[in-house]
């Protein structure tokens, strides 16, 4: 009979349990914010497109690419931290339970003739059988607003993490912009490689059909046949400089190695860009995410100290604790009913530990705050710098683009009177190289320009107008 009552106890113990474990699961959720809102779709699955336009090689990237998935872990585990910490303002509860069985050999008695125990008395006071149930709850009263600071401190540091995974995901916009262009920019060049190599063919065609004629000496012959080979030569490294870029380009994607090429759908041509200078300066102070990201890290090293002042400041808790358990003396006694109370600590002497701990605070700030600085200054003059790149790489473009138009009439006069008679091998060999030459500087020169557009978009912490959105 002494077990029903034990049995409905053990029942009424696990239900406050349950009811306990549900309220901290509530507790435990993250926080609809900006953590959940900017999580992305991440992962490093098979890709089978064939042909690549701008918008699905960036998308590709913020799926997949590894920098990214860095940012994005950092900001979960952030996140966790952040929970961690906002539970010592929460209060907390426990249960527990225990059920003892003594034998009568370890019960300290008198027995009668008969080898029995005698019943209870103040000469046997022990219970051969008890059990011990409770669900004990504890809250933080007052701690000198150390727990309140150090989760405003965490919640900073869960925004710094937020913003380095935004500088992560600018960031690896550009790259795939400049990797994109630069791979248009090799197949470019391979295809000007190849036209020098069919316009030597001609030149060997003809040159051969005039030496049999005897119009020129042989020596004019072997020198198209070596223009020839150092034409295949140059086609050759300009075949391994584009499968460079397209490995870099496929490693910034996660997508698999392979030697076919990439089938790449854009134009290789000058972006559009007419943002000023003092409006880039004011979008990057506004917008630029690692300098939001610093600021905030300096509002985090202040607030560690504020949270570090609690130490000198007493801690005061507050106790309840409903039991129900049997009596020391019978086990036929249910005993049930709440403790309550308050508990506080004060450390009065910690051997200067406290000082040294705000020392230390002081200059994680005070490096904090230099950092700042330091990020503002550099990007600012980054921006100096890019504008004034910009700037001589558009001269470079229209000074190249007419180098070419020029060049390519010269190489087609000159081809024309070679073979009328009325212009050297020479004077055709030089034309020719002049001509794939400016070309070569004239895809060069646009590369450089969007890669500087894609610098200035970084670092403006934004993109520009243009003809696609990152997602």
């Amino acid at each position: 009979m002494r077990f029903r009552p034990l049995c409905r106890s053990i029942g009424w113990f696990f239900s406050v349990v349950g009811l306990a474990i549900n309220l901290n699961a509530e507790n435990s959720r993250p926080e609809s914010g900006f953590f959940r809102s900017a999580e992305p779709t991440v992962g490093n699955r098979p890709t089978t497109i064939d042909t690549w336009t701008l918008e699905q090689a960036v998308t590709r990237a913020l799926e997949a690419n590894t920098d990214l998935l860095t940012a994005k872990h950092e900001l979960e585990r952030q996140e966790g931290v952040r929970l961690q910490v906002r539970a010592r303002m929460l209060p907390t509860i426990a249960a527990s339970a225990g059920v003892n069985q003594r034998e009568a050999g370890l019960v300290d008695a008198l027995r009668d003739k008969n080898g029995n125990l005698p019943p209870p008395s103040k000469d046997n006071p022990v219970a051969l059988f008890g059990y011990d149930m409770r669900i004990d709850a504890r809250q933080t009263v007052f701690d000198g607003l150390s727990s309140w600071n150090a989760t405003r401190r965490q919640g900073l540091l869960s925004r710094q993490a937020f913003l380095t995974f935004q500088g992560a995901r600018e960031k690896t916009v550009s790259l795939v912009r400049q990797g994109f262009d630069a791979i248009l920019m090799r197949n470019a060049a391979m295809e000007a490689e190849r036209g020098r190599v069919d316009e030597y063919k001609r030149l060997v065609d003809l040159t051969e059909r005039k030496q049999r004629a005897g119009e020129i000496p042989e020596f004019e012959l072997l020198r198209v046949q070596a223009g020839l080979e150092e034409a295949r030569a140059d086609l050759a490294e300009a075949t391994r400089a584009q499968g460079q870029a397209e490995q870099a380009f496929r490693r910034l994607l996660q997508i698999s190695p392979t030697t076919c090429p990439l089938n790449l759908q854009g134009r290789f041509e000058p972006r559009n860009f007419a943002l000023p200078l003092e409006n880039a300066v004011g979008q990057a102070k506004a917008n630029r995410p690692d300098l939001q990201a610093a600021s905030v890290a300096v509002e985090a090293a202040r607030r560690n100290q504020k949270a570090e002042l609690g130490s000198y400041l007493p801690k005061i808790d507050a106790f309840a604790s409903y039991g129900a358990r049997t009596s020391y003396y019978t086990s036929s006694i249910r005993l049930k009913g709440w403790t309550y109370g308050l508990s506080g600590q004060w450390d009065i002497f910690d051997g200067g530990a406290a000082r040294g701990r705000r020392a230390a605070l002081r200059a994680d700030e005070r490096n904090a705050e230099e950092r700042l600085a330091d990020v503002e200054h550099g990007i600012v003059s980054r921006l100096y710098e890019l504008y004034q790149g910009l700037q001589q790489a558009k001269v470079a473009m229209e000074t190249q683009n007419n180098s070419v138009k020029l060049n390519d009439r010269a190489a087609r006069d000159a081809q024309r009177q070679y073979e009328v008679g009325a212009a050297s091998l020479e004077q055709v060999l030089q034309a020719e190289i002049a001509h794939r030459q400016s070309i070569t500087r004239m895809n060069q020169a646009i590369y450089n320009y969007n890669s500087i557009v894609a610098d200035i978009e970084f670092s403006i912490g934004g993109q520009v107008q243009d003809s696609f959105k990152a997602r």
